[in-house]
């Protein structure tokens, strides 16, 4: 299980393990065994519990001090085991203690495998004000395991399934279309068609992440539907909804702006809903979305230029774009569309 893969990085080195508090823990007493196979340093492990509200400073100095008092040096390894809050906590951890050392990430949720492992983005919240302190820092490794997705809830599968789709919506219509036809059989997990669909889904973003590792430009069409979804994140306190659930209903808005701006056709949009009912991806909100509500939690958005929110709409199935100084009337006409409060 990884030996071959973590050796070269792993042996005679400081391993600190951080590990997903959810995970089996006869899976991580192996994972242990294989460190300490590879390194007469004594290796510790960090039990992280995957919620919004721990992804913060707190957790982030315990962390700290557990290396601090342990001595690591700078050419120690981090390895995280776990969801995307594992992944983001870990990474940041690596980019910032001592300047920076080598990390890798065991992915063990879909949408850390298309998603939070991919690109080198790492970050805690602050207050509510999520993945407010970051930075960037790329993984020395990240090791994909579809047989970890196994145990996952289908709720869990809907989020990655959400974040594929994306990556179809803003800039490849074929892999959109090739998810219409095999939707059902990746959310089953079916091992050739989920391993295809984590492929091509990485492939897309490492392409995008290639071209704008820092987002000044491309990278940013990753963020379609993640303003409104953010938001909805920030106006649920971040209990009422998983990542992934937020954004699905964070494209619904970014859809109807995409349709108002003169880009997407109503047949498009309901299409896109159509393979959302399909694979049962919710798009009715657990609690009243009020547009005023909604636009005003949107503005602690990073990816604000000045006091402008930035939207990134689709020119069409395949397609984003980037648009700036949408008047606040259409975005809350567009949230108001999305979520119709009968």
């Amino acid at each position: 299980m990884y030996e071959k893969e973590l050796k070269k990085f792993a042996q005679n080195k400081q391993v600190f393990l951080a590990y997903d508090k959810n995970l089996d823990p006869k899976l991580v007493k192996k994972l242990i065994s294989i460190l300490d196979s590879l390194t007469s340093f004594k290796v510790l492990s960090f039990c992280i519990e995957s919620k919004e509200k721990n992804k913060n400073q707190k957790t982030l100095n315990e962390l700290y001090s557990r290396l601090i008092e342990n001595h690591f040096s700078r050419d120690c390894l981090l390895l995280g085991m776990g969801g995307g809050i594992v992944c983001d906590l870990l990474g940041f951890a690596a980019a910032t203690y001592q300047r920076g050392v080598n990390f890798i990430l065991i992915p063990t949720s879909l949408l850390a495998q298309v998603d939070a492992s991919v690109g080198g983005k790492t970050a805690i919240n602050f207050g509510f004000n999520k993945n407010m302190i970051g930075s960037f820092h790329q993984p020395k490794k990240v090791l994909i395991d579809t047989s970890l997705l196994s145990t996952l809830p289908l709720s869990e599968v809907n989020c990655g399934l959400v974040e594929m789709i994306k990556h179809g919506l803003v800039c490849d219509l074929n892999y959109f279309e090739w998810l219409e036809r095999n939707i059902l059989q990746v959310q089953e997990l079916k091992e050739r068609k989920i391993k295809k669909a984590i492929s091509e889904s990485i492939k897309i973003k490492a392409n995008i992440v290639s071209k704008d590792e820092k987002e000044k430009g491309i990278r940013s069409i990753l963020n379609f539907g993640h303003t409104f979804g953010h938001g909805i994140e920030l106006l649920g306190s971040f209990r009422d909804y998983k990542h992934g659930e937020a954004v699905a209903l964070g494209m619904l808005p970014a859809l109807e702006l995409s349709k108002s701006e003169g880009y997407l056709s109503i047949k498009e949009i309901e299409r896109i809903k159509k393979l959302f009912l399909r694979s049962k991806i919710s798009t009715h909100p657990k609690t009243l979305i009020k547009p005023e509500d909604l636009y005003e939690a949107m503005q602690s958005d990073k990816k604000k230029k000045g006091n402008k929110l930035n939207f990134i709409l689709l020119e069409k199935l395949g397609k984003a774009k980037n648009i700036k100084g949408i008047q606040k009337k259409n975005v809350l006409e567009a949230i108001k569309s999305a979520f119709p409060n009968k």
